[in-house]
């Protein structure tokens, strides 16, 4: 009886394998570095410091992923992932900021969905937005949160709110016709203020691949996923990359509109370039980018010790990133960062504040 239940069990288990494709996977990511200031920018009193962190190129993270194939084109699906700080062994990005809680456990994706090859795909729950995926994919150092200079002066510690993911959000994302797709969702308010709202349109042939996205948020954030401030803001970005083999180079362009909250309102637009370049070397590619984000409306001055650059924020970064196998690589960067300020007691009062940064990592995927 014993011989016959394991025979069973054995065939339930090839029949499910058959039919659901499960993948669990990861990626641990940790440098040591020398760094001036905070996510936002540099003050005029930085202090260097020396440390240990995760996600120096790629933010670490694990989770799990399943596809069922259903049959005639149609598929389902879902999607668990979880972000770690492998420093200190926490789990998410970042604890409690101010009264926005901490990252929860499925923070970086909790989603299902359901595609067909002729319609495209539907996908529900918590996952990224059609701006930041663009972002990542589509400048020199991918999806560095602490080195690419377009995702710093964007996301991290720049005006843009919403996070990089949205809860609550129904998305498209259509089949490619002759190199072109397009891509749309939602995220409902429940009781967060506002709803959230994103478009885009991508290209991709051959050497050439572009996109256009814009988002608009109005969501109150609850958690740090939703980011940390309650401004509504509206965004858009152009993005182009060519691949000439020996270099590919990337170019973006795009507008953060700043239009405060429905208490206090504002209105400062934020203008943002980026170029950045990737050429391969030996079992590597050594990597260049540069990205800009200033305003000419006037802003609310701040205090000379507080990090930011509301007036215009400059990031420069060059490095080697290295493979030593398949799933691990060795990386340098070095990233200058500058600021100008409005700050107190008054706003005709400009401070400079100026940093160079670097920092050593090994990445690895599973």
């Amino acid at each position: 009886m014993k011989s016959i239940s394991l025979l069973a069990l054995a065939a339930l288990a090839s029949t499910a394998s058959a039919q659901t494709r499960v993948t669990l996977y990861g990626l641990v990511d940790v440098y040591v570095a020398r760094f001036s200031g905070a996510p936002s920018g540099v003050n005029a009193t930085h202090t260097p410091v020396k440390r240990l962190e995760s996600g120096g190129m790629t933010t670490s993270r694990w989770g799990v992923r399943g596809t069922e194939e259903l049959g005639d084109g149609l598929s389902a699906g879902f999607e668990l992932s979880s972000f770690l700080r492998v420093d200190g062994g926490q789990v998410g990005r970042s604890d409690a900021v101010g009264a926005v809680a901490a990252d929860p456990f499925w923070s970086r994706e909790a989603s299902v969905n359901i595609a067909d090859k002729q319609l495209g795909r539907i996908r529900l729950g918590n996952f990224s937005t059609p701006m930041f995926s663009a972002s990542l994919g589509n400048n020199a150092f991918l999806s560095s949160t602490a080195f690419s200079p377009l995702n710093v002066v964007t996301f991290i510690g720049g005006p843009l709110t919403g996070g990089s993911g949205w809860t609550n959000q129904v998305g498209y994302d259509s089949p490619t016709w002759d190199g072109i797709s397009f891509t749309a969702s939602v995220s409902a308010a429940e009781g967060q203020g506002g709803r959230n709202s994103s478009a885009g349109v991508y290209y991709e042939e051959g050497p050439w691949k572009a996109s256009a996205i814009w988002q608009s948020v109005k969501k109150n954030p609850l958690t740090f996923a939703d980011g940390t401030s309650p401004n509504n803001t509206k965004a858009w970005q152009l993005a182009a990359s060519y691949d000439l083999k020996a270099v590919k180079v990337f170019a973006h362009a795009g507008v953060i509109q700043n239009d405060g909250t429905e208490v206090t309102s504002v209105a400062v637009k934020y203008k943002i370039w980026e170029l950045s370049a990737s050429v391969p070397m030996g079992r590597g590619s050594f990597l260049v980018a540069y990205a800009k984000r200033k305003t000419d409306d006037t802003v609310a001055p701040v205090a000379a010790t507080v990090f930011g650059g509301n007036k215009k924020r400059e990031v420069y970064s060059a490095g080697y990133d290295h493979f030593i196998s398949k799933r691990t690589d060795l990386y340098a960067v070095v990233m200058h960062d500058s600021t100008v300020t409005s700050t107190l007691p008054g706003p005709g009062r400009l401070v400079d504040a100026s940093a160079t940064n670097f920092g050593v990592g090994i990445r690895q995927s599973f």
